[in-house]
C-alpha cells in the first residue's frame, strides 16, 4: 500500500485510511450521553441489561458511562466483557423462562374459585 497523500495511493485506500482514522477518533473520544440515547433508540447500539450503568455495545466495542460521558472500552476490555456479556444473557434468558414457567404453574390464588358475593349476602350460582 502507498503512502497517504503519494500521487500513487489510490482513492480507495485513501478513503479507507481515512475511514480508519475517524473510527479511532470517535473510540479515543468521550461520547455525549445524548449522542449514545439517540444511538439506542435507532437500534444502534445496544445495552447489556436493565440495571444502571449497563454498558453499551457499539462500533464493535463496550462503552462504559463516565462523568465526561461514554467512554469506550479498549479492545482487551471489550473482549472480557463480551464473555461476561455472554454469560449475563444466558443467566437471564433462563431465569426469565424459569420465572414464566413458575407464574404459569403456580395455583390460583387462595379463594380464586369461590364465586364472587352478590348484594344481599348470596353467592353468585
Amino acid at each position: 500500500m502507498a503512502e497517504p497523500g503519494t500521487q500513487t495511493a489510490a482513492w480507495a485506500e485513501r478513503l479507507e485510511l481515512l475511514k480508519d482514522t475517524a473510527h479511532q477518533r470517535v473510540l479515543t473520544a468521550p461520547m455525549p450521553t445524548p449522542a449514545m440515547d439517540q444511538l439506542l433508540t435507532d437500534g444502534k447500539a445496544t445495552v447489556l441489561g436493565t440495571f444502571g450503568g449497563s454498558p453499551v455495545r457499539y462500533l464493535d466495542r463496550w462503552w462504559r458511562l463516565s462523568g465526561a460521558g461514554w467512554v469506550a472500552l479498549d479492545e482487551a476490555g471489550s473482549a472480557q466483557l463480551d464473555l461476561h456479556a455472554e454469560r449475563y444473557r444466558a443467566a437471564t434468558s433462563t431465569t426469565d423462562t424459569d420465572t414464566a414457567e413458575l407464574i404459569a404453574a403456580a395455583p390460583p390464588p387462595r379463594g380464586a374459585d369461590v364465586p364472587p358475593a352478590l348484594p344481599g349476602g348470596g353467592a353468585a350460582a
